[in-house]
């Protein structure tokens, strides 16, 4: 009898990683571009003013909804799918709501530096922003980019922050895959 042979997991790299928020990135765009129809209704029609609590609130569930429901459901939204990584508890079990809902909220502050560092590198100059973020203009990009990916790179374990915080991991199955397709 052969025993259980015990590997160590393949933990995603930060290229995959990037690959697949990539798309899901365009995926959510265009959910969101769908969800804000109903807010017409509520309107009659018109456009909703820039920071609408209600219409703010809407696009924040719908977004968590999006992102829980795959992680919850196997682990892999379409982008992780299609790069074959996907998401678990650290004892290999599916992500609970809970922590689905701790690993959207704790990656929020990265996806807002990084959308303020791509905000400011393609804005030619700072004279129309706010007085804030136009100090922030003298940063160098990639510091505005990066925060939320930079644990990848600083930290020896291989996963993020965030991974740790919710005691998850986002694995590499393209082995997994290739296995489970070759003949027996």
């Amino acid at each position: 009898m052969k025993k259980p042979v015990k590997t160590t997991p393949q933990y995603a790299g930060l290229l995959r990683r990037f690959a697949a928020m990539s798309y899901d990135s365009l995926l959510l765009i265009a959910l969101l571009i769908f969800a804000t129809a109903p807010v017409t209704l509520f309107t009659g029609g018109e456009a909703t003013r820039s920071g609408n609590p209600f219409v703010t609130t809407w696009l924040f569930m719908v977004s968590f909804l999006f992102f829980a429901w795959f992680w919850t459901h196997g682990g892999q939204t379409l982008g992780m799918r299609a790069w074959k990584i996907r998401l678990q508890q650290e004892d290999g079990r599916a992500v609970t709501l809970w922590q689905a809902l701790l690993r959207f909220i704790t990656g929020l502050p990265a996806w807002v530096v990084f959308g303020l560092g791509v905000f400011l590198c393609s804005s030619p100059g700072a004279d129309h922003l706010p007085a804030v973020l136009q100090k922030l203009e003298t940063l160098p990009c990639a510091v505005l980019l990066a925060p939320g990916s930079l644990w990848l790179i600083v930290d020896h374990w291989p996963n993020s922050w965030r991974d740790r915080f919710t005691q998850t991991q986002v694995l590499d199955v393209r082995e997994e895959t290739a296995s489970a397709k070759a003949p027996k």
